[in-house]
């Protein structure tokens, strides 16, 4: 919590919340959290396929979001597998932050399934002020330069940072300002 602001976060694909420090979240990969309850909060903060999450649920309240390299542009399964490969080759993502191998098959079928969710959609509908989005400069991944164009010509709020599409301390920073400054 910051400032008394409730804020819970969504981690990105076949990561987990203890991967973004000190936030409350909801590990929605691991097969024996899935059917936690979603707690109300101030902020949802949402990593890649974590925004496809929130909006593809109806119990989640979402009064402010924060969007985390998001997947603004919808891509077919086999197309959405190879970015993965290779952004998990390229950013060099550490192997303590996947969750366990027990859970990937039911992370696939998550993925699967949250891959049909058109977040930008989502977020057009959303009042604009209740939504940031920040993308890495540097992801060419997921959330790249065509996904921040239309992110652009939507009027949506973009905040770019020096990073990749994996939360870092730049992406942290961001978050933290954001969080101080509402």
């Amino acid at each position: 919590m910051l400032n008394d602001k409730k804020i819970i976060i969504f981690p990105g694909a076949f990561q987990s919340v203890k991967n973004y420090g000190d936030y409350e979240g909801v590990d929605i990969w691991l097969k024996n959290k899935s059917k936690q309850d979603i707690p109300n909060a101030d902020y949802c903060i949402a990593h890649s396929l974590g925004a496809n999450f929130i909006f593809a649920q109806s119990n989640i309240q979402k009064k402010k979001i924060i969007l985390i390299n998001p997947l603004i542009k919808r891509r077919n399964v086999f197309n959405l597998f190879l970015r993965w490969i290779v952004f998990y080759f390229s950013e060099g993502i550490e192997k303590k932050k996947i969750v366990p191998v027990n859970n990937w098959i039911f992370a696939l079928g998550r993925i699967f399934r949250l891959r049909k969710t058109n977040v930008l959609d989502a977020v057009i509908k959303m009042p604009k002020e209740d939504v940031v989005i920040i993308r890495g400069r540097k992801d060419c991944f997921f959330c790249d330069k065509e996904s921040a164009k239309i992110i652009k010509k939507n009027d949506l709020t973009l905040i770019e940072v020096e990073a990749g599409h994996d939360w870092n301390e730049k992406i942290a920073e961001a978050v933290d300002n954001i969080l101080k400054s509402k």
